[in-house]
Protein backbone atom coordinates (compact mmCIF):
# COMPACT_ATOMS: atom_id res chain seq x y z
CA UNK A 1 0.00 0.00 0.00
CA UNK A 2 1.38 3.41 -0.95
CA UNK A 3 2.18 5.90 1.77
CA UNK A 4 1.73 9.65 1.80
CA UNK A 5 4.96 11.41 0.68
CA UNK A 6 6.50 8.00 0.07
CA UNK A 7 10.16 8.00 -0.95
CA UNK A 8 10.54 6.18 -4.27
CA UNK A 9 14.22 6.94 -4.91
CA UNK A 10 15.90 3.84 -3.53
CA UNK A 11 19.48 5.14 -3.55
CA UNK A 12 18.85 7.28 -0.47
CA UNK A 13 17.53 4.33 1.48
CA UNK A 14 20.55 2.34 0.38
CA UNK A 15 22.88 5.15 1.43
CA UNK A 16 21.58 5.17 5.00
CA UNK A 17 21.45 1.39 5.26
CA UNK A 18 25.02 0.91 3.98
CA UNK A 19 26.47 3.82 5.91
CA UNK A 20 25.00 2.71 9.25
CA UNK A 21 25.06 -1.06 8.55
CA UNK A 22 21.31 -1.37 9.14
CA UNK A 23 19.58 -4.71 8.56
CA UNK A 24 16.07 -5.46 7.36
CA UNK A 25 13.72 -3.54 5.10
CA UNK A 26 14.05 0.02 3.93
CA UNK A 27 14.78 2.33 6.84
CA UNK A 28 13.28 5.49 5.31
CA UNK A 29 9.72 5.37 3.98
CA UNK A 30 8.33 8.88 4.05
CA UNK A 31 9.64 12.39 3.68
CA UNK A 32 9.63 14.72 6.69
CA UNK A 33 8.19 12.35 9.30
CA UNK A 34 10.99 9.79 8.97
CA UNK A 35 13.59 11.29 6.67
CA UNK A 36 15.51 13.18 9.34
CA UNK A 37 18.99 11.68 8.95
CA UNK A 38 21.45 14.54 9.46
CA UNK A 39 24.71 12.68 8.96
CA UNK A 40 27.69 15.08 8.78
CA UNK A 41 29.59 14.84 12.09
CA UNK A 42 32.87 16.33 10.89
CA UNK A 43 33.80 19.55 12.66
CA UNK A 44 37.58 19.82 12.33
CA UNK A 45 40.72 17.90 11.36
CA UNK A 46 41.62 17.50 15.04
CA UNK A 47 38.56 15.25 15.52
CA UNK A 48 39.04 12.93 12.56
CA UNK A 49 40.32 10.23 14.90
CA UNK A 50 36.99 10.25 16.78
CA UNK A 51 35.42 8.94 13.56
CA UNK A 52 38.19 6.27 13.36
CA UNK A 53 40.04 8.11 10.59
CA UNK A 54 43.83 7.98 10.85
CA UNK A 55 45.75 10.70 8.97
CA UNK A 56 49.13 10.29 7.29
CA UNK A 57 51.50 12.24 5.07
CA UNK A 58 54.66 11.45 3.13
CA UNK A 59 56.84 13.09 0.51
CA UNK A 60 58.12 10.57 -2.04
CA UNK A 61 60.94 11.11 -4.55
CA UNK A 62 61.30 8.64 -7.39
CA UNK A 63 65.00 9.32 -7.95
CA UNK A 64 66.59 10.13 -11.31
CA UNK A 65 66.39 7.36 -13.92
CA UNK A 66 69.26 6.28 -16.14
CA UNK A 67 69.32 7.32 -19.79
CA UNK A 68 66.24 6.16 -21.69
CA UNK A 69 64.20 5.38 -18.58
CA UNK A 70 61.17 6.97 -16.93
CA UNK A 71 60.32 7.49 -13.26
CA UNK A 72 57.07 6.96 -11.39
CA UNK A 73 55.54 7.14 -7.91
CA UNK A 74 52.54 5.10 -6.79
CA UNK A 75 50.19 4.89 -3.84
CA UNK A 76 48.04 1.76 -3.66
CA UNK A 77 45.89 -0.18 -1.25
CA UNK A 78 46.27 -3.94 -0.97
CA UNK A 79 43.13 -5.75 -2.08
CA UNK A 80 43.01 -7.67 1.20
CA UNK A 81 43.60 -4.71 3.50
CA UNK A 82 39.91 -4.03 4.36
CA UNK A 83 40.90 -0.36 4.58
CA UNK A 84 39.55 2.64 2.71
CA UNK A 85 41.77 5.68 2.27
CA UNK A 86 41.01 9.16 0.99
CA UNK A 87 43.82 11.22 -0.52
CA UNK A 88 43.43 14.77 0.80
CA UNK A 89 46.46 16.32 -0.88
CA UNK A 90 48.45 15.32 -3.94
CA UNK A 91 51.14 17.77 -5.01
CA UNK A 92 53.60 17.06 -7.82
CA UNK A 93 56.84 18.87 -8.52
CA UNK A 94 59.93 18.14 -10.60
CA UNK A 95 62.66 20.38 -9.20
CA UNK A 96 64.86 22.27 -11.63
CA UNK A 97 63.21 20.86 -14.77
CA UNK A 98 59.90 21.56 -16.48
CA UNK A 99 57.78 18.46 -16.98
CA UNK A 100 54.25 17.29 -17.80
CA UNK A 101 53.64 14.33 -15.45
CA UNK A 102 50.63 12.03 -15.81
CA UNK A 103 48.23 10.73 -13.16
CA UNK A 104 46.74 7.28 -13.76
CA UNK A 105 44.06 5.38 -11.85
CA UNK A 106 44.13 1.58 -12.11
CA UNK A 107 45.45 1.94 -15.64
CA UNK A 108 48.83 0.25 -15.44
CA UNK A 109 50.35 -2.94 -14.03
CA UNK A 110 49.76 -3.55 -10.32
CA UNK A 111 53.47 -3.93 -9.58
CA UNK A 112 55.97 -1.31 -10.70
CA UNK A 113 59.01 -2.70 -12.55
CA UNK A 114 61.26 -1.79 -9.60
CA UNK A 115 58.65 -1.44 -6.89
CA UNK A 116 59.93 -0.67 -3.42
CA UNK A 117 57.29 -1.79 -0.94
CA UNK A 118 59.70 -1.31 1.96
CA UNK A 119 59.64 2.45 1.55
CA UNK A 120 59.98 4.98 4.38
CA UNK A 121 56.96 4.65 6.70
CA UNK A 122 54.35 7.36 6.38
CA UNK A 123 54.21 10.09 9.00
CA UNK A 124 51.20 9.70 11.27
CA UNK A 125 49.68 13.14 11.81
CA UNK A 126 47.65 12.31 14.93
CA UNK A 127 48.71 9.39 17.11
CA UNK A 128 45.65 9.50 19.39
CA UNK A 129 43.81 6.99 17.23
CA UNK A 130 46.18 4.22 18.27
CA UNK A 131 46.95 2.89 14.80
CA UNK A 132 50.63 2.27 14.09
CA UNK A 133 51.53 2.68 10.45
CA UNK A 134 49.52 3.14 7.30
CA UNK A 135 47.99 0.35 5.25
CA UNK A 136 48.72 2.23 2.02
CA UNK A 137 51.79 1.14 0.02
CA UNK A 138 53.91 3.90 -1.50
CA UNK A 139 56.45 2.85 -4.08
CA UNK A 140 58.76 4.26 -6.73
CA UNK A 141 60.32 3.24 -10.02
CA UNK A 142 63.16 4.58 -12.15
CA UNK A 143 62.44 2.07 -14.90
CA UNK A 144 58.75 2.55 -15.56
CA UNK A 145 58.68 1.84 -19.29
CA UNK A 146 55.74 2.86 -21.48
CA UNK A 147 53.40 5.51 -20.16
CA UNK A 148 50.23 3.92 -21.52
CA UNK A 149 47.00 5.70 -22.42
CA UNK A 150 43.99 7.33 -20.79
CA UNK A 151 45.53 9.27 -17.91
CA UNK A 152 42.97 10.85 -15.61
CA UNK A 153 45.01 14.06 -15.39
CA UNK A 154 48.16 15.68 -16.75
CA UNK A 155 49.93 18.69 -15.29
CA UNK A 156 52.35 21.28 -16.60
CA UNK A 157 54.93 21.74 -13.84
CA UNK A 158 57.24 24.75 -14.32
CA UNK A 159 60.91 24.44 -13.38
CA UNK A 160 61.86 25.55 -9.85
CA UNK A 161 58.22 25.96 -8.87
CA UNK A 162 56.30 24.88 -5.78
CA UNK A 163 54.64 22.21 -7.86
CA UNK A 164 51.08 21.58 -8.99
CA UNK A 165 48.19 20.50 -6.78
CA UNK A 166 45.60 18.03 -8.07
CA UNK A 167 43.24 18.47 -5.10
CA UNK A 168 41.96 22.00 -4.60
CA UNK A 169 38.64 21.34 -2.82
CA UNK A 170 37.25 18.51 -0.70
CA UNK A 171 35.05 17.25 -3.57
CA UNK A 172 38.26 16.52 -5.50
CA UNK A 173 39.63 14.20 -2.81
CA UNK A 174 40.51 10.78 -4.21
CA UNK A 175 39.15 7.55 -2.67
CA UNK A 176 41.69 4.75 -2.46
CA UNK A 177 39.68 1.56 -2.07
CA UNK A 178 41.15 -1.93 -1.56
CA UNK A 179 42.76 -3.11 -4.78
CA UNK A 180 43.06 0.36 -6.28
CA UNK A 181 46.03 2.61 -7.01
CA UNK A 182 47.12 6.00 -8.31
CA UNK A 183 50.33 6.29 -10.30
CA UNK A 184 52.18 9.51 -11.09
CA UNK A 185 54.50 9.15 -14.10
CA UNK A 186 57.10 11.62 -15.33
CA UNK A 187 56.26 13.05 -18.73
CA UNK A 188 59.84 12.98 -19.96
CA UNK A 189 62.73 10.53 -19.73
CA UNK A 190 65.57 10.88 -17.19
CA UNK A 191 63.35 13.04 -15.00
CA UNK A 192 62.69 12.55 -11.29
CA UNK A 193 59.21 13.15 -9.94
CA UNK A 194 58.45 14.21 -6.37
CA UNK A 195 54.99 13.74 -4.89
CA UNK A 196 53.64 15.08 -1.61
CA UNK A 197 50.80 12.93 -0.27
CA UNK A 198 48.39 13.53 2.59
CA UNK A 199 45.61 11.03 3.25
CA UNK A 200 43.28 9.57 5.84
CA UNK A 201 42.26 5.94 6.23
CA UNK A 202 40.01 3.71 8.30
CA UNK A 203 38.76 0.13 8.38
CA UNK A 204 35.78 -0.68 6.19
CA UNK A 205 32.54 -1.61 7.90
CA UNK A 206 31.02 -4.93 6.87
CA UNK A 207 28.25 -3.21 4.92
CA UNK A 208 30.75 -1.14 2.93
CA UNK A 209 32.74 -4.02 1.47
CA UNK A 210 30.39 -4.58 -1.49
Amino acid sequence: MARYNEILVGRYNRLVQKLLSMKGDASLFQFSTEMMAVLPFFNGAENRYLESWQRFALSVNSGIPAAGNRSAVRIRMNAGANVIAVIEKLQIWTGANTDSPFLFYNAVATVLPTENVATVPANQIDARGGQTGSSAILSTSINFGLVGSNPMWQAQVPANSQGVDYILTDIQELPLAPGSEYTIVAGTLVQAVQVNFMWRERFLEESERT
